[in-house]
């Protein structure tokens, strides 16, 4: 991953007289390729100090102090650049503005600037694509700017932060931490020397945190070293290490009593050769550890994905898997936490709707199986990059690392450098809020415009953007496609095996019942902060997981259709679940009936398209659904079976989540 840090080297060498702006533009060019933007400024500004009106110059200032993360001096080129291209040659430059201005929290300024910049653009390209998630989630910014905060935030007790960047905090316990940084002794760099990140210890004493001696062999002259965490036995430590911001590999030192071994540099599947690898977490759930991390490499769904693996004996396993498209998307996704105190997995995405650059998101779940992701909110995200979330819940204290304005920076750019945040979880208003009583009279309003599909809460206006696909390799993308389903539901105290019944009409009863859960919960004899969490875990559910299921399978049946009327066969195997609230012979009838319920909507899709291919009488194309009825086997053991305990067996977030099928795999077969 590229760090979000300045590459500093002092190199501005008196240049000889007499070159012509078209020189120092390409002077300024080869320092930016290499990665030392405030030199390639000097030479843009003196090009510019011959010809004031040199567009190329402008825009390529506004590209160096981007590459600083100087929002407010970037948009202030990019705009002027714009006023004086009159032959589009950077047609680009409104799409950059408009980011340089979210970066900033100009919100509708930067939204006019995105809209203006797709009324010219002829190309549907990353840029065109990226214009429309960014103007999205400038809607999605202005509607939630106001949102009561999860977390309270501060500037950490003194000692931590410098006018330089600070990073990847780890906090071993109260009084203890480990984190990067790059800072050095002087503010005065020799002449090109490149200032490397490197990991410290910080012990606290008073309020005061205190710089200790690292006591790990893990320095590096000539690599950014940082992103360590200890393992949960505290045997072995992980950390990144760095030749080049976009060129990582993780390594981990062992330790042999008092002392630490030399670093070892993991083996595949963990560090991949043509592929940035960083960004190392360590936790355990249910007794098994795993290792998370951050990877760019080419089966990814994206930029940067986060992947994990189980490690066994001290050692990473070669049973390496991706997070999945509700973590991952086609941005990056970096900065991997697991709170296993509290299931909560967190992370950091320029892609998902968001305040800034980097949010940071959370997710409930297990390692492999992740709810909704949701935002961490207002405090946590600014309009600048936020990520390095640590959090353990059970110590109700975490740190993260921001560039946000107020930190400590140097003069002439308020946003250049990287600060660590404490951060505390807001404490529960003991009411909770009223539901809104209005009718929910459709399932969901899809919006679908050029190779993106937003499903729209109506009544709260969330947004959840993903990419239509266009070829069963894409459609993987969305799995799994999961489609729910109410207590008992369909066709309740029967043991058919099948129904009538598709599941719009099931899922269109389901949204009306919104309002009774949340009821059941606000109304629970569960203490308050528990009732609050549940609240809106079961809000979201319905806003995100319930709503969007339609506009999913819909737009993988697009697909499918499309597939089978080419002449190929198609399989997709389906998994149904059901809660344990009835006997096993019972639940298992029941995941049947609502595997049928999904064939039936199938059925009805398109006036009928797919019937033809089902019942395998099409001269094309062949579709078979592989069914896989669990029945209640798979549940969740802190879901109720008891009748008495409604909150737990049916109106629980957990009880919802259980009560679904899965499509886990859509496939061409020969």
């Amino acid at each position: 991953m590229r760090y979000l840090f300045i590459a500093i080297s002092i190199l501005l060498a008196i240049p000889s007289f007499g070159q012509s702006p078209d020189q120092y533009v390409a002077r300024g060019d080869k320092e930016l390729f290499d990665g030392f933007p405030e030199s390639a400024l000097f030479y843009y500004k003196l090009a510019m100090k011959q010809d004031t009106n040199m567009v190329e110059a402008n825009f390529k200032a506004g590209e160096a102090y981007r590459a600083q993360r100087n929002y407010k001096r970037a948009a202030k080129f990019y705009d002027a650049t714009a006023g004086l291209d009159e032959q589009d040659e950077f047609p680009e430059v409104l799409y950059w503005l408009g980011v340089m201005q979210k970066q900033q929290g100009k919100y509708k300024e930067a939204k006019h600037s995105l809209t203006a910049f797709l009324a010219i653009y002829r190309l549907r390209d990353d840029f065109y694509r990226n214009a429309r998630d960014e103007q999205i989630s400038c809607d999605w910014a202005i509607d939630h700017i106001t949102d009561v905060p999860f977390y309270k935030v501060d500037r950490p007790d003194s000692g931590l932060n410098s006018v330089h960047a600070e990073m990847s905090p780890f906090l071993v316990d109260s009084s203890t931490m480990y984190f990067a940084t790059m800072r050095y002794e002087t503010d005065e760099v020799k002449k090109s020397k490149s200032v490397f990140v490197e990991m410290k210890k910080a012990i606290k004493d008073s309020n005061v945190w205190e710089l200790q001696e690292l006591n790990l062999p893990i320095a590096s002259q000539n690599a950014h070293v940082g992103n360590g965490c200890f393992s949960a036995d505290s045997s072995r430590f992980y950390y990144s290490n760095c030749p080049n911001p976009s060129s990582c590999s993780i390594y981990q030192v062992n330790r042999n009593g008092k002392t630490w071994s030399e670093p070892i540099k993991l083996g595949s599947p963990i560090n991949e050769s043509g592929s940035s690898n960083t960004q190392p977490m360590a936790a355990v759930y249910d007794d098994m550890e795993y290792l998370y991390f951050a990877s760019d490499r080419s089966n990814g769904k994206g930029g940067y994905d986060i992947w994990f693996t189980e490690i066994k004996d001290g050692k990473p396993t070669a049973r390496l898997k991706n997070m999945g498209t509700r973590i991952n998307t086609k941005g990056n996704e970096i900065t991997p936490w697991f709170d296993s105190s509290d299931t909560t997995f967190y992370f950091s995405s320029n892609k998902q709707m968001g305040f800034g650059g980097y949010d940071i998101f959370k997710s409930k779940g297990e390692p492999g199986r992740f709810n909704t992701v949701e935002n961490a909110g207002t405090e946590v995200n600014s309009p600048a990059d936020d990520y390095y979330f640590a959090f353990r819940k059970k110590d109700s204290v975490g740190y993260f690392a921001s560039n946000r304005i107020s930190g400590l920076k140097k003069s002439g750019n308020e946003t250049c450098c990287n600060d660590l945040y404490k951060v505390q979880i807001v404490p529960i208003i003991d009411t909770i809020p009223e539901e809104d009583t209005e009718q929910i009279d459709t399932i969901l309003a899809v919006v679908i415009d050029l190779g993106q599909i937003a499903q729209v809460d109506t009544l709260n206006d969330s947004v959840d953007v993903f990419d239509i696909p266009e070829t069963i390799e894409e459609v993987q993308d969305l799995l799994p496609i999961s489609l729910y389903f109410h207590n008992d539901r369909p066709n309740p105290r029967t043991l058919a095996t099948t129904t009538e019944l598709s599941y719009t009409e099931t899922v269109e009863d389901y949204l009306r019942m919104q309002e009774e859960y949340l009821s059941v919960i606000s109304n629970s004899e569960i203490p308050d902060s528990a009732q609050t969490a549940m609240y809106n875990t079961t809000k979201a559910f319905f806003q995100k997981d319930l709503r969007g299921s339609v506009a999913r399978i819909d737009a993988a049946l697009n697909v499918l259709l499309s597939e089978l009327e080419k002449g190929s066969d198609v399989t997709i195997a389906v998994k149904g679940y059901a809660s344990p609230l009835a006997n096993s012979d019972y639940n298992l009838n029941l995941t049947y009936r609502r595997i049928d319920a999904m064939e039936n909507y199938i059925k009805t899709y398109n006036r009928g398209a797919f019937v033809k291919h089902l019942n395998q009488s099409s001269e094309n194309g062949k579709l078979t659904i592989e069914k896989i009825p669990y029945g209640e086997s798979k549940a969740a053991a802190n879901i109720s079976d008891s009748g008495n305990d409604k909150l737990s067996a049916i109106y629980s977030p957990s009880a919802a989540q259980e009560r679904r099928i899965e499509i886990l795999r859509v496939e061409r077969t020969e």
